[in-house]
């Protein structure tokens, strides 16, 4: 048997190594250039920035995964496939394989990623679990699940898969996802910790106006007990906007620090995932209304 796993995001990678043991035949798409495999094939995918690279992209990728599927000799019967269905390249085994989704933080919650306009129909597969290929879905949160996929939702605990993993398997994720644990050291002392979200990488909000939003949210806590950490997509330098506040860089997923006991007292978001590890009366969860242009974009998103 042979995987193929399409992966978004750090986060997603490291959900993919909780839920299966890595294996040298595992074939990887990769579209976050964060994430560096080195024993195992992967190929990286390039995000379009135009609807004509779009275009010429998904003509292209047709080609380039035939050349794949041959050059790797996999046939129909062998080929599994994990990870996101909605990233260039995965539609192509979207309608050929059997497919198992894996969360893609709080995309899988957002009922406008399951409404299908006419041209969409047209012209694209469902995605996000629903496609008829699409067996399973692994999900780590209860609330505000779709009801048009929730037969195929399992819902994965992450600290409990991953105290089943030997210490072996428990170090390979740590090489895989580059974690050094002397940087903890950084942590110390900290009691509040802000996670941060792309919104400026994503064209959702200006620089200016992710920092201004920022600005307001940590004028509300103690310096000297805050830490920032940044969504490992991000390209804001955070020390230059807060100097007197620690940033941890590390590009790992969140999620990391809670396995490995770094605990804070407060978890702040505006709608991170990465709060969802923390008992809701510790997290202060802003939501998308705190900005219009977040409302648009994603829809009402609460901490239910």
């Amino acid at each position: 048997m042979i995987r193929v796993i399409f992966i978004s995001n750090l986060r997603m990678l490291f959900l993919f190594l909780l839920i299966n043991r890595v294996s040298d035949r595992d074939l990887f798409f990769l579209s976050d250039k964060n994430i560096k495999l080195e024993k195992n094939r992967f190929y990286t995918l390039s995000t379009p920035k135009s609807i004509l690279e779009l275009v010429l992209k998904k003509i292209i990728s047709k080609f380039s995964m035939l050349y794949i599927l041959y050059k790797n000799k996999l046939n129909k019967e062998e080929v599994i496939c994990y990870g996101a269905d909605h990233i260039l390249g995965s539609a192509f085994f979207l309608k050929r394989y059997k497919f198992y989704l894996i969360e893609d933080g709080t995309e899988n919650y957002q009922l406008k990623n399951y409404e299908r306009s006419w041209k969409n129909k047209l012209c694209s597969l469902p995605k996000f679990g629903m496609h008829k290929n699409v067996v399973k879905i692994y999900l780590t949160k209860k609330e505000n699940v779709p009801d048009c996929i929730k037969d195929k939702v399992e819902f994965i605990n992450i600290k409990e898969l991953w105290n089943k993993k030997t210490e072996d398997e428990k170090n390979k994720i740590f090489h895989l996802l580059n974690v050094d644990k002397y940087k903890l050291n950084q942590l110390n002392g900290k009691s509040t910790v802000l996670f941060t979200q792309p919104l400026s990488e994503d064209n959702i909000l200006s620089e200016s106006e992710k920092i201004s939003l920022y600005k307001d949210i940590i004028s509300k806590y103690e310096p000297s007990k805050l830490v920032i950490k940044p969504h490992p997509r991000e390209k804001t330098d955070y020390s230059k906007y807060f100097p007197e506040i620690t940033v941890f860089n590390e590009t790992y997923p969140s999620e990391i620090l809670d396995v490995l006991g770094v605990n804070f007292d407060k978890a702040v978001t505006l709608f991170s995932t990465a709060v969802f590890s923390y008992s809701k009366e510790n997290v202060d969860f802003y939501g998308t209304k705190i900005h219009p242009k977040l409302l648009a974009r994603f829809g009402n998103i609460e901490y239910e």
